[in-house]
């Protein structure tokens, strides 16, 4: 395996980790929600060259989907306040969230431990 792909697997492997033990996913899932979700935001509906955040309610802690970065922390404050499609498509969202459909209830964990 040449050092390019040697760095690619090391780093999926090791967000797998994180997602995991921050969230309570359990292996592939993080994966399986991205198919799902059709590689694309929950909300804005777009593809990123990044990967998507996990998103949770940090009153219950529970998982809710992924989105991008920008959906993720800016939302309102930036540039849905001119797109009543992203409003009521993050409205949809927060009302019915995909990762509880698609995987059960998953919690975020403050101290990343079981």
């Amino acid at each position: 395996m040449c050092s390019s792909c040697r760095k690619k697997t090391r780093s999926a492997s090791a967000h797998e980790t994180r997602v995991q033990a921050t969230y309570g996913l359990g292996p592939g899932e993080y994966a399986e929600m991205f198919r799902l979700q059709g590689g694309k935001c929950a909300i804005c509906r777009q593809t990123r060259q990044q990967r998507l955040s996990v998103d949770h309610c940090h009153k219950s802690g529970v998982v809710r989907g992924l989105l991008c970065r920008r959906c993720n922390s800016q939302l309102i404050a930036r540039g849905a306040r001119d797109s009543p499609v992203i409003l009521r498509n993050a409205a949809d969202y927060l009302e019915d969230p995909p990762a509880i459909r698609f995987i059960g209830k998953r919690y975020h964990r403050e101290d990343g431990k079981k």
